[in-house]
């Protein structure tokens, strides 16, 4: 893998902020996961760039959805989400307010949630990328 280096100019007090976020995660990190490892304000610059490049791509996915028009069912992938997430179904419904039959159509694609439901879910879910979690079914 090639990499390219780069100069980069920042405000100091966009620096500052920076700083804050990192030792906060650094913080967070030790006393929650055991973790020595720290995140740096290099990491932090790389992850936004990274995390904002992905958020174009999908977001260009979500706007060219060419399939809107059609017949083509919209389903969602929240059940293999909780799965990787180690989270059931109960805790869901806790987390979001949203009864137990509610969350059981959502998950197994028999109705699909209203916006409200939808934004407390992905939310919940901590907002994974939206060309993955909808998709049209042919």
């Amino acid at each position: 893998m090639e990499y390219k280096k780069f100069d980069v100019l920042l405000k100091k007090e966009t620096v500052d902020k920076i700083d804050k976020i990192t030792m906060f995660k650094n913080v967070k990190d030790e006393l929650f996961k055991g973790e020595s490892e720290h995140f740096s304000v290099e990491d932090f610059i790389v992850g936004c760039v990274y995390h904002y490049i992905e958020l174009i791509e999908s977001n260009r996915e979500i706007a060219g959805f060419h399939d809107l028009g059609r017949p083509f069912k919209l389903r969602n992938r929240f059940k293999e989400i909780i799965k990787e997430k180690g989270i059931n179904q109960k805790q869901l419904g806790d987390m979001t307010q949203i009864n137990a039959g509610n969350i059981s159509q959502i998950l197994n694609n028999h109705n699909q949630p209203s916006l409200d439901y939808f934004l407390r879910i992905w939310i919940a879910l901590e907002c994974p990328r939206l060309d993955w979690c909808l998709y049209r079914e042919e």
